[in-house]
């Protein structure tokens, strides 16, 4: 019998998955197995750079972390001719059509014969084909960054403030925002320290800074196959938002809406909070900070509406966040 490729299951429940791996074994399948969605990005990671992907992912979209619909829209986002055969225990046209429009291969609905399953991946994934590679971003770069937020004096000319700190180096967006603070400056250096000089110096050059306050960003405790997933999910999304016209000069992102969001988070939960809110829409940037006691967050979207629904009925949900200070950004003429 001839080897087929590897193949993941991705599944909550134990039964399912030894049921599946003992089917596809007797197929000719070697199989690997994971219960939620994260270990399967960090698992996919890993097997990818000991140079022995998966040719194939049998994902569920009921997992107790990340929902399988948003896992699949990652690994296809990642790993674009990456097949994946969806699972579900109960389904409609509706769900077939978002499974197909996330870039499902094929669904199948619980319970469903081995044989079937086999056949519908070696469909999509015959023996001698080329195995998926990763699609192309930029290295990484190894860079500090944080989050200056700045208050103006009463007589302040903000808009001149703003101006000026859009100019700063290293800036990745500037933004006028409505709340505690006027201005919030996403910035990054080569360093820590490389950052808080810069900012030092930045902050003494400008007249009508009462105060500011720069949150560095720390690197969470998770696995580093993650850390490489976040990161490279990051950068695709950032080259997608570039190719439809996304961003303006300055990092500010037009025509749509932008918001930050400041999170007190239980420290002990700090990681997990962290790889969730990487993967949620809408969130386009998220770092840890003050020791895994705060996170935060930059969202875009169509509108102020849209991010205050991603806020309200997701990130509020996730356990171990305490507290949200919410910065929506505004334009100088609507102050």
């Amino acid at each position: 019998m001839s080897m087929q490729p590897r193949v993941l299951i991705v599944d909550e429940e134990a039964a399912v998955r030894g049921q599946v791996m003992a089917g596809l074994a007797r197929h000719g399948f070697a199989v690997d197995e994971c219960a939620d969605g994260l270990s399967a990005l960090s698992k996919i990671k890993e097997a990818e750079s000991r140079q022995n992907p998966f040719g194939c992912v049998v994902l569920d979209l009921c997992l107790p972390d990340i929902d399988g619909l948003k896992i699949l829209s990652i690994l296809k986002s990642i790993y674009a001719e990456l097949p994946v055969v969806v699972i579900a225990g109960c389904g409609n046209d509706d769900m077939i059509s978002a499974v197909r429009s996330h870039g499902g291969g094929a669904c199948l609905h619980k319970p469903f014969e081995m044989d079937e399953l086999a056949a519908r991946i070696k469909a999509l994934v015959p023996a001698d084909a080329v195995r998926p590679e990763p699609r192309a971003t930029e290295e990484p770069d190894e860079t500090a960054r944080g989050l200056v937020l700045v208050r103006g004096r009463k007589e302040a000319d903000l808009s001149e403030i703003f101006s000026r700190l859009i100019g700063t180096e290293g800036a990745r967006h500037c933004d006028p925002v409505i709340g505690d603070w006027d201005i919030a400056l996403l910035v990054q250096a080569r360093d820590r320290q490389g950052l808080q000089q810069l900012v030092e110096k930045r902050m003494k050059s400008l007249e009508g800074v009462e105060r500011y306050e720069l949150l560095c960003s720390e690197k969470p405790a998770i696995p580093r196959e993650l850390e490489e997933v976040i990161r490279d999910y990051a950068k695709v999304r950032a080259m997608k938002r570039k190719e439809e016209g996304g961003e303006s000069a300055g990092g500010r992102n037009l025509p749509g809406a932008a918001s930050y969001a400041i999170l007190d988070v239980d420290p002990a939960g700090a990681s997990n909070i962290y790889m969730k809110l990487s993967f949620t829409d809408n969130v386009v940037h998220c770092d840890v900070t003050d020791g895994g006691t705060r996170i935060i967050l930059r969202l875009e979207g169509d509108s102020t509406r849209q991010i205050q629904g991603v806020i309200r009925n997701e990130i509020r949900l996730v356990p171990g966040i305490l507290r949200i200070k919410q910065l929506n950004t505004l334009n100088f003429s609507s102050r």
